[in-house]
């Protein structure tokens, strides 16, 4: 309702119960009194209502800022979590990488070593083989050995009967393989001690020669370590 409305209804009532002007007028001013005093009082209940909603405007915003802070540290938090993670992933793929280089490495060498292997039991199974038929012939030449020898050892009676000593032509020589060696006919005895290639050997016996066939008189011969031949018998 218009000010002005207000005012003239509240001028005709105080005007029509007032019985002289000052009466009317302490009425007018006493009405007028209560009439500011209720609306001062709305404009205290309105600027309180008005305070209150600014207050709760400034909490809202308040608020409103600290969910943006939070969430903008979050943000931020969340944005270094990625940044981290994604240098671990890189860390990680160097790591594999490496991992994956050094295995192709151990591979090779892996393939390398059995292949090293391999030539290394090839050569041990050639030198097996190689071994068994060194002993073979060992087998066989000692065989031929125990043949001459007993062969010799039935002629034994027969240099005997020739005093101990007879003309040879022959030697048989040990070693790790057995040698005939010719020599121009001399008179030896068993002991006799006879120099051959700078090694020193003595007649252990006088006998006919192995050879199937052979009439040469043979002398065997014994080496004799460290020996020296003596006068009569060095070749």
């Amino acid at each position: 309702m218009p000010e002005d409305t207000v005012d003239s209804g509240l001028t005709r009532r105080v005007l029509a119960h007032a019985s002289s002007p000052e009466e009317k007028l302490e009425r007018l001013l006493a009405e007028r009194s209560r009439d500011l005093e209720e609306q001062a009082a709305r404009f205290d209940t309105a600027l309180g209502d008005l305070e209150r909603r600014e207050g709760l405007l400034r909490d809202m915003r308040a608020s409103v800022e600290r969910t943006l802070r939070l969430g903008s540290t979050d943000l931020r938090e969340r944005e270094t979590e990625l940044e981290q993670l994604d240098r671990d992933i890189s860390e990680r793929r160097s790591r594999l990488a490496a991992a994956e280089g050094e295995l192709d490495r151990r591979r090779r060498e892996l393939g390398a070593v059995e292949l090293k292997r391999e030539a290394v039991e090839q050569r041990e199974r050639a030198l097996a083989a190689r071994e068994e038929q060194i002993e073979a012939k060992e087998s066989d030449r000692l065989a031929d050995l125990q043949s001459l020898q007993a062969a010799g050892a039935g002629s034994a009676d027969q240099a005997g009967a020739l005093g101990g000593e007879q003309a040879v032509e022959l030697l048989f020589v040990p070693g790790t393989a057995y040698a005939l060696v010719e020599i121009e006919s001399r008179t030896l005895r068993p002991g006799a001690l006879l120099e051959l290639d700078g090694e020193s050997y003595v007649v252990s016996r006088l006998g006919p020669s192995p050879l199937p066939g052979a009439t040469p008189s043979c002398a065997y011969l014994e080496r004799v370590p460290g020996g020296s031949s003596d006068s009569g018998g060095s070749s």
